[in-house]
C-alpha cells in the first residue's frame, strides 16, 4: 500500500507533544515509535542484524525489517506520521518533513548554563540543526520540508506543520 508519510523532528529531543495535534488537524495517524520496535523486536533476523550493529546506529540492512514492522503496525492507515529523521533513512522516501529545532535550543541552554563556551554550545547546533537539514534534503526537495520557528507555542508549531501537511496532500 502507498501510505503519505510525514516525518517529525525535533531530536535529540523526545517528540514533541505538538506532534500528535498536527497529525490530528491534518487527518494523518500519528504512530508512535514503540509499537514499531516491539514489532521489530519480534524478527529474529532483525535481532541478529539489531546485535551485530555495533556500534548502535542506522544499518541499511536494517530498512525491510524497519519497514515492514511498520507495515504491521500501521495496518490499513493511508496517512501516517512518523518521529526521527531516521525514518527518511529506512524508508527512503517520504512525503514531508517537519523539523523543529527546540531540542537544540534546549540543549544550548543546559549548556550554557552548564559553564560552556558560548562558540562552543553555538557550533554545536549550528552542526546538528545543518545534519538534520541535510538529512530532510537528501530524501526530499525542499518544498515538502518545513523547518519550524523554535520560539513559537506548541500550539502555533501544531497549526503550522497541520497547514503544511495539509498543503502536501
Amino acid at each position: 500500500m502507498k501510505r503519505f508519510v510525514i516525518v517529525f523532528s525535533n531530536e535529540p529531543s523526545e517528540p514533541a507533544p505538538w506532534i500528535p495535534r498536527a497529525c490530528e488537524a491534518a487527518k494523518v495517524t500519528y504512530l508512535d515509535n514503540d509499537p514499531i520496535t516491539t514489532e521489530l523486536s519480534k524478527n529474529p533476523e532483525a535481532q541478529k542484524q539489531l546485535l551485530s550493529n555495533i556500534p548502535p546506529g542506522e544499518n541499511a540492512a536494517l530498512a525491510p525489517h524497519y519497514k515492514a514492522a511498520l507495515e504491521k503496525v500501521a495496518g490499513k492507515e493511508a496517512r501516517i506520521g512518523l518521529y526521527s529523521n531516521s525514518w527518511l533513512f529506512y524508508l527512503g522516501q517520504a512525503d514531508g518533513c517537519v523539523l523543529d529545532f527546540s531540542g537544540l535550543e534546549a540543549q544550548r541552554q543546559q549548556g550554557l548554563a552548564g559553564g560552556m563556551k558560548k562558540q562552543d554550545v553555538d557550533d554545536y547546533v549550528a552542526k546538528y540543526s545543518k545534519q538534520m537539514q541535510d538529512r530532510a534534503r537528501k530524501y526530499l526537495p525542499p518544498e515538502r520540508i518545513l523547518v519550524l520557528p523554535t520560539n513559537e507555542s506548541d500550539a502555533k508549531k501544531a497549526e503550522l506543520a497541520a497547514a503544511f501537511i495539509r498543503k502536501l496532500g
